[in-house]
């Protein structure tokens, strides 16, 4: 599975919209899902023109959930061991 393949797989298309940036069914965070798939052929620009894209992931529970990468909590990233901001 790649995160970053141009097309879409066959299991984003019954993704539904997450608004909290987790699983809307179990409420599991983004880190927690199976499968993931990010739309970066189709950025969204901001009103500050930014790019924003569709993060879709495959939670474990069997949900499949969506949100815009702009949404995403910091704290998903920062307490990586590997994160270097710069």
């Amino acid at each position: 599975m790649d995160a970053f393949a141009p097309l879409p797989p066959e299991w984003t298309n019954k993704a539904t919209h997450a608004y909290d940036f987790c699983c809307p069914n179990c409420h599991s965070s983004s880190l927690e899902a199976e499968k993931v798939w990010l739309n970066r052929r189709s950025p969204v620009l901001t009103e500050d023109r930014r790019r924003k894209w569709q993060e879709f992931y495959y939670c474990q529970c069997g949900s499949v959930w969506w949100a815009w990468s702009s949404d995403r909590p910091p704290k998903d990233i920062s307490n990586q061991p590997d994160y270097n901001p710069t």
